[in-house]
């Protein structure tokens, strides 16, 4: 039995024999670590070199395809700008016709025997006024909304050839692998533990490759989402059309009563009864109404301006 004097003795002589073994291991550990370390970093490198390279040929492609595709939408827009000269020249006859008419009708009454300026010749005469303001109205709305639809039909074959641009842009960029997620190069333990380092380079790695999905989703946000801006713009121009219509459907009752009013002004009555004041506060009235109108359209266009901006955000976003 060892004499308790020389215990320590024997455990500073198994100190030195297990300290260099421990040394050892702990070296040849940390040399492991380093060359694991060095091999993440250069999976790292050669990743983010595929990554750039794809991106500047996907940036080459988009550049490509949208000159490519940007002559054929100059194309449709000239067809339109032709189709708009032949639908103004329509109209312009329409117009012609309803005033030679007009004009006939008119000529009518005054070669008419004995005709005179009395109180049932002048109704007869505002009658027809208003019957043609009313159906000059009907005229250029009608002209409109052929416009309108040409128009409509116009932006609907341009977003065709838009989709086909974007759908081809995507295809290369899946082609091209930027629309897959990137797996993390991350740390594995050697040994019992992942080191501080190594926790940390996980933790980064991490945040790297969800950066790198945002920024290609950031990228191909425009294509991917194209369908459906395009969509909502096409809902954005009828609700303008319609709402300009009503616009100018409610004036246009007031700018009637406005032209009779001014008519009737011009020609009192036989028995001297017209009231001037009377009839100027009634178009100061008309007036007001008018600004009220103007006052009411332009809110509302104000407000679709702000909500429109919203909404178009979102939609780009993807939400």
């Amino acid at each position: 039995m060892p004499n308790i004097s020389s215990l320590p003795l024997m455990a500073l002589t198994l100190l030195f024999i297990v300290t260099p073994a421990l040394a050892d291991d702990s070296k040849e550990l940390r040399k492991q670590q380093q060359a694991a370390q060095k091999e993440r970093q250069a999976q790292k490198n050669d990743r983010n070199k595929g990554i750039n390279g794809a991106r500047k040929e996907l940036r080459a492609t988009i550049r490509d395809m949208k000159l490519g595709y940007q002559e054929q939408l100059k194309d449709l827009d000239t067809e339109f700008e032709l189709r708009r000269v032949e639908l103004r020249a329509d109209h312009d006859a329409r117009v012609a016709t309803a005033e030679a008419e007009n004009q006939q009708k008119i000529s009518s009454l005054f070669m008419k025997s004995g005709f005179a300026f009395d109180d049932e010749s002048v109704e007869q005469l505002q009658a027809e006024g208003r019957a043609y303001s009313e159906a000059l109205f009907a005229l250029k709305k009608q002209s409109a909304e052929e416009l309108h639809q040409e128009q409509v039909a116009n932006t609907e074959r341009k977003h065709a050839l838009l989709q086909e641009r974007d759908q081809g842009i995507l295809d290369k960029a899946s082609a091209l692998g930027l629309t897959a997620d990137y797996p993390p190069i991350l740390a594995t333990p050697i040994g019992d533990t992942l080191t501080s380092q190594e926790e940390k380079w996980n933790e980064k790695e991490r945040r790297e490759v969800q950066k790198l999905k945002e920024r290609n989703a950031k990228t191909l946000s425009e294509f991917r989402n194209g369908e459906t801006v395009r969509k909502w713009e096409i809902a954005v121009l009828q609700e303008d059309f319609k709402l300009t219509w009503d616009e100018k459907s409610e004036l246009h009752a007031l700018d009637s009563q406005q032209t009779l009013l001014n008519t009737l002004l011009m020609q009192p009555s036989a028995g001297g009864e017209a009231d001037p004041q009377a009839f100027m506060t009634k178009i100061t009235e008309i007036n007001k109404e008018k600004t009220l109108i103007n006052i009411k359209y332009k809110k509302i266009r104000d407000q679709n301006r702000i909500k429109r901006r919203k909404e178009k955000k979102a939609i780009l976003a993807g939400s």
